[in-house]
């Protein structure tokens, strides 16, 4: 069981990571600048539809991920 909970956690994180990447890699490719794909993560940007919908779901994924991790640290310590 615990091992299906490391791996479920590992899967969600990583998933997390490269839906936020897919999102940077749009917003890059779309408006030419890199240096705006390093202020995502400081200050509000312009991103399209489709470029919001990857952040926010890598976002979540990646939360989940956390939370499986709190759980089980909390419960098998």
């Amino acid at each position: 069981m615990e091992f299906l909970i490391d791996i479920a956690q590992y899967l969600f994180m990583l998933i997390g990571m490269v839906c936020i990447l897919v999102s940077i890699t749009q917003y890059s490719r779309r408006t030419s600048d890199i240096s705006g794909a390093v202020m995502l993560f400081v200050k509000r940007i312009e991103m399209s539809v489709n470029e919001y919908k990857w952040y926010r779901i890598g976002i979540s994924l990646l939360i989940i991920g956390v939370a499986i991790r709190i759980i089980k640290l909390t419960l098998w310590g």
